[in-house]
């Protein structure tokens, strides 16, 4: 298998990265990247704005937060498809990370009020693509900043994290409403114009079939227009593989995706640094 040289070199120098990737967040339109120093064991901002940095291969748990208090994963321990460890997710989220993406009760068995909570179910337009997404009512349009969605409006409430789930996977595959996109083609979008008499149409159409299908009445149209990015592109950002340098000059942020220019547009997912190591130095 191919491996390029500045991966081949992180593998041999990343035990030495200094900053561990703590949580990639939005507030508003403001995105944040926090790390944890290991060498200081402060808990500090990331500027990703100068864009000149190495990133591991390397995942282990990123611990959690006990109010503004970070306490460390106890056993450092390596992490694939989520950033804790079950033990420290256990402490601070959820018992079961699976439940993530299906719940297997309303409540009933883990008494967490996350899954007994009201979730809404969403329908999220990247220019005229639409998906249909669940998300808690109380945190609807971050979940939609985070997605890079230029446009979203709720389409149902549900009384628990589950019933909006089931509720999700019977829609998706009745209407063929799809519940995710590759990356590379959302990507696409960010090099023209936000089609808005599109997207209308498209949502008019939708808000008809839900109607008659399932008597759901879609809440109003909303635009998210301000990420700190100026668009459209002149061309697509090419996506680039997470370990690896990154170097060039900073363009913009819109959702999960960092663009930089280097000999054209690149695009990093900044949702996949979050348990991974960085470095600014040059080894």
């Amino acid at each position: 298998m191919f491996r390029r040289a500045d991966q081949l070199l992180i593998e041999q120098m990343q035990d030495k990265f200094p900053l561990h990737v703590l949580e990639y967040y939005w507030e508003g339109f403001e995105p944040s990247l926090t790390c944890l120093d290991v060498t200081s064991d402060e808990v500090l901002d990331f500027d990703f704005e100068d864009v000149g940095f190495l990133v591991s291969e390397k995942r282990t748990c990123v611990g959690y937060f006990d109010g503004d208090n970070y306490i460390k994963c106890p056993k450092n321990a390596p992490v694939t498809t989520f950033g804790q460890c079950p033990e420290c997710s256990k402490e601070s989220f959820i018992p079961f990370q699976e439940c993530v993406f299906d719940p297997k009760c309303d409540g009933e068995i883990c008494d967490l009020p996350f899954c007994k909570r009201e979730h809404v179910l969403y329908l999220a337009f990247y220019d005229t693509r639409a998906k249909i997404g669940m998300s808690s009512s109380r945190r609807v349009e971050r979940r939609l900043v985070e997605q890079g969605a230029d446009a979203f409006a709720i389409i149902g409430s549900f009384g628990s994290r589950k019933k909006a789930r089931e509720a999700e996977k019977d829609i998706s595959a009745k209407l063929r409403i799809p519940q995710a996109f590759k990356q590379e083609m959302l990507l696409q979008c960010l090099s023209k114009p936000v089609n808005r008499n599109g997207i209308e149409e498209k949502f008019k159409g939708l808000s008809v079939s839900l109607r008659e299908s399932y008597e759901l009445e879609a809440e109003e149209l909303n635009w998210l227009e301000e990420y700190p990015i100026d668009l459209p592109l002149a061309h697509a950002p090419q996506l680039r593989e997470t370990p690896g340098s990154h170097r060039g000059e900073f363009v913009g942020i819109k959702g999960k995706w960092m663009i930089y220019e280097s000999s054209g547009y690149k695009a990093l997912n900044l949702s996949d640094l979050p348990a991974r190591y960085l470095s600014r130095d040059k080894f």
